[in-house]
């Protein structure tokens, strides 16, 4: 049965909304309950956990505790959870204290990894890993190994190693040690090796029989006017909904997606490719 990377649409959320992120240390424990109403599945605020289960009691946990699962490190895939809506400090320091549970719990956003970004350099050939020095990523850049250094950045590597787009191919994937916001602003002071950062999302990952998986690559995402889709496969057809389910853009026309996009609101959407298979697979969007 294959995956799918199914970005849930919730009718209360809201844009940067804010939440704690917790990294378990067995994937199989402390996992979040969903139920089917039918069109969509409904975070139940609960684990499989009782020990966790009992935190969130006491804090009243009712806005949604949620799979994050698509983490970019490997060994995080299908640990990151995210529990929705604003709790005291006690909290996470309770969380922290779970620890045959709990590896880590932190204040994020929405889906946003705290540990995690995205980052395009000026020149490809500036910047790229070249090994790891105390499980530190070693680039063949002086100045970004000190940012790595400082910040505890232990893996480092190519977005879309499989893309033939030179501006694709320099963006990188970053997981440090550390809180990503003060990553990101070393990153980025450092305009003469690092052209941009963006923020890394992470998803719900779903048993459906019906889908394949991912078949584009899209970039840059958040993205300011429009995005380059990368695939292999023919698009037939092009539909942008927001968060409420309302669609905003349906079309047939790449350019015409372009001119669309670029007059969009800042916010999130869901971007639906349709492709001449039959097939269809959906992508989040960021606009900032």
């Amino acid at each position: 049965m294959k995956k799918l990377l199914l970005l849930l649409l919730i009718a209360n959320f809201a844009f940067a909304q804010p939440g704690i992120e917790i990294r378990l240390v067995n994937a199989n424990i402390g996992t979040a309950n969903y139920s089917w109403n039918g069109f969509n599945y409904i975070s139940m605020n609960s684990s499989n956990d009782a020990g966790l289960n009992a935190i969130f009691s006491t804090y009243n946990v009712t806005e949604g505790y949620e799979n994050n699962e698509v983490h970019p490190y490997p060994p995080y895939f299908a640990k990151i959870k995210i529990i929705r809506g604003t709790y005291p400090a006690q909290m996470i320091a309770d969380l922290q204290a779970y620890s045959t549970v709990v590896a880590s719990a932190k204040i994020t956003n929405n889906y946003e990894f705290s540990d995690a970004l995205r980052m395009q350099l000026v020149d490809l050939n500036i910047g790229s890993p070249v090994g790891t020095s105390g499980n530190i990523i070693v680039t063949n850049d002086a100045g970004l190994n000190t940012i790595f250094l400082d910040f505890n950045v232990f893996y480092y590597v190519q977005s879309y190693p499989s893309s033939s787009v030179n501006s694709t191919l320099r963006y990188y994937t970053a997981v440090c040690d550390c809180d990503k916001n003060l990553l990101n602003t070393a990153l980025l002071n450092y305009s003469s090796v690092v052209e941009r950062t963006e923020i890394v999302n992470g998803g719900v990952m779903l048993s459906n029989p019906q889908f394949e998986k991912t078949k584009a690559l899209i970039s840059p995402n958040p993205f300011s006017d429009n995005f380059n889709i990368e695939t292999e496969q023919t698009i037939t057809n092009y539909t942008i909904v927001d968060i409420t389910g309302k669609t905003i853009i349906s079309t047939s026309s790449k350019s015409e997606l372009d001119n669309q996009t670029s007059q969009l609101s800042n916010g999130m959407y869901i971007l639906t490719l349709d492709f001449e298979n039959g097939q269809k697979a959906n992508y989040k969007l960021v606009k900032k």
